[in-house]
């Protein structure tokens, strides 16, 4: 499903869309998404590599920098 399947929604202004958002976010409160084993793994792997090593994680400056210059 995407939003070209609601032509109604996509023609909405930007601020009509946030506040439909809004509302589906508070839809899913208190909702649990089930983690599979494989996503399990995986976290831990990565738990484990950082209390390894905790120099290759990236610092909140770091981070934002990253997310920065891909918008860019």
């Amino acid at each position: 499903m995407t939003l070209a399947d609601f032509p109604q929604l996509r023609a909405l202004p930007v601020r009509e869309k946030l506040l439909i958002v809004d509302e589906i976010w508070a839809s899913m409160a208190g909702a649990e998404l089930a983690v599979s084993e494989q996503e399990k793994y995986e976290l831990d792997e990565r738990w484990a590599q950082f209390e390894s090593d905790p120099s290759w994680a990236l610092t909140l400056e770091e981070f934002q920098s990253c997310i920065n210059a891909r918008r860019a």
